[in-house]
């Protein structure tokens, strides 16, 4: 084992459904990352814009980016997935990450992971896209950290895209997301 694992025994890899530069949600992941326990190491992927739309007919033979993807997935111990909510559902961009994890059936990347979701937006926080996308990952054999809820309201008036802030709420409520995804992959 090396000292980085030692110190860092769980890989986190952390993607935002978000393309926006000034994404509240990218910036809830930066802030995660700064805040999470030593244990986790936290990585923040940006790949997932540069995926084409999931077309089954490239399942023989996956894009590069998009085998990549999977790999970076398969690799890792738990995701944090920062969720911008559209007409109550996710992302194009975050349902095609999860699209391109997922299949095909029975060989897909996302199974036996840690996720947490985060989500930022209007005055509802993103409150209806954690409902959607929750159930699915945890059907397919993932354990979603549901407490505490992060979802905050007017998230773009109270951070900002590289995750800083003056809110302490925000970043108590992280915090502790991150505390208790490292205690689900403890607990695995």
């Amino acid at each position: 084992m090396t000292s980085d694992s030692a110190q860092h025994p769980y890989t986190v890899v952390a993607f935002s459904g978000s393309i926006r530069s000034g994404s509240s949600n990218t910036g809830l992941l930066h802030l995660a990352a700064r805040v999470a326990p030593p244990e986790l190491r936290v990585m923040i992927d940006t790949t997932v814009v540069d995926l084409p739309w999931y077309d089954p007919d490239l399942e023989g033979s996956l894009p590069d980016v998009a085998a990549d993807w999977r790999r970076t997935v398969e690799d890792a111990d738990a995701l944090v997935i920062g969720l911008p909510e559209y007409n109550f559902g996710p992302s194009a961009l975050a349902k095609n990450a999860i699209d391109w994890l997922t299949r095909p059936l029975g060989q897909h990347a996302l199974r036996g992971k840690v996720i947490a979701l985060v989500t930022s937006g209007g005055g509802g926080g993103g409150s209806r896209v954690q409902g959607t996308i929750a159930p699915v990952l945890s059907l397919l054999g993932n354990t979603v950290v549901e407490e505490p809820v992060v979802q905050i309201a007017r998230g773009a008036e109270r951070l900002s895209a590289d995750g800083t802030t003056d809110d302490s709420e925000i970043v108590d409520v992280v915090t502790a997301k991150m505390a208790a995804l490292l205690v689900a992959l403890r607990a695995r």
